[in-house]
């Protein structure tokens, strides 16, 4: 089976040693995706519903490096640094998955930067 290990054109440099998004086989597993720019600067930096949509729009292209789309998602993690943003993360959240509806994780946690206030993770499956 190949395995695509890719950092997309269009997302940051990963931090450490580690793939954005990783293809085997129909499975696709994203790494943890922030609000980060292509050059590595955070997006929307004290706006939560920034960084959500940010981080998603990185979702699409990381998942679109890999010939998947959000379509193909069947389950997220999602990590917010303060759960006072909940309403506010799902309201952005809901505008991307509506349809969709993956099963999903939140997670209230510290994150790796103290400016970043959400990041995500997603699985997916697409045909082989």
């Amino acid at each position: 089976m190949e395995i695509q290990r890719v950092n997309p054109e269009g997302l940051a440099t990963p931090l450490a040693a580690y793939s954005q998004v990783v293809r085997a086989g129909s499975l696709v597993t994203t790494a943890g995706l922030i609000a980060l720019d292509a050059e590595g600067k955070v997006v929307g930096e004290g706006d939560v519903e920034a960084q959500v949509r940010k981080t998603l729009d990185n979702l699409v292209i990381a998942l679109e490096a890999v010939g998947a789309s959000l379509n193909d998602v069947i389950k997220t993690t999602l990590y917010v640094s303060d759960m006072a943003d909940y309403k506010a993360v799902n309201d952005i959240y809901n505008q991307y998955f509506a349809d969709i509806r993956p099963a999903r994780a939140t997670v209230e946690a510290p994150l790796v930067m103290p400016s970043l206030l959400f990041e995500m993770d997603a699985i997916a499956v697409v045909s082989d």
